[in-house]
C-alpha cells in the first residue's frame, strides 16, 4: 500500500487562489523569477526568494512554499503556467486570489494571446484581440 507522501509524489500539484509575495512580504509577479525552456534546463537568472501561497486540494490545503522558476505551455487550449518549488517540484497555477489578479494580468494576457495566435496562426489581430475580451479572467 502506497503512503500519502508517495500519492502526493504521483500526482502533480495545482494551486489555486494563489499570489506571490517577496521576502518582504510584497506581493509580486511570478515573472520575476527565471523561466525555464525546458525540463533538462535548471533557472538561470537573480537568485531573489518568492513564495507561493495558496490552497491546494479544493481548498483543504494550504500551500506556502518558495518557488525558483516558472515555465508556461501553450500545447493546451488554455495555456498552463507552472512554478517551480524550491524542491524541483512543478506546480500547476489555477485561479488566482482575486486581489492579486491585477498583479498578473499582463503576463497572463500575453501568454493567452501566445495560446490563441499558436492555435489559429492565419487569423487577424482583431480576431486575437476579440478572443481575449471575450476571456473573463481578463475583465
Amino acid at each position: 500500500m502506497a503512503s500519502s507522501d508517495d500519492e502526493g509524489e504521483s500526482q502533480p500539484l495545482s494551486v489555486s487562489n494563489y499570489y506571490f509575495e517577496d521576502d518582504k512580504d510584497v506581493p509580486v509577479c511570478f515573472s520575476v523569477l527565471p523561466i525555464v525552456w525546458s525540463e533538462s534546463e535548471s533557472p538561470v537568472g537573480k537568485k531573489i526568494q518568492v513564495f507561493l501561497r495558496g490552497f491546494a486540494d479544493n481548498g483543504l490545503q494550504k500551500i506556502f512554499m518558495q518557488v525558483v522558476a516558472w515555465r508556461f505551455d501553450l500545447s493546451y487550449v488554455r495555456p498552463e503556467i507552472s512554478v517551480l518549488s524550491k524542491d524541483r517540484r512543478w506546480i500547476k497555477l489555477e485561479k488566482p486570489r482575486k486581489s492579486y489578479e491585477e498583479t498578473i494580468r499582463s503576463i497572463l494576457i500575453t501568454i493567452h494571446f501566445m495560446g490563441y495566435v499558436k492555435r489559429n496562426p492565419d487569423s487577424s489581430a482583431k480576431s486575437a484581440w476579440d478572443s481575449l475580451s471575450k476571456n473573463k479572467e481578463f475583465r
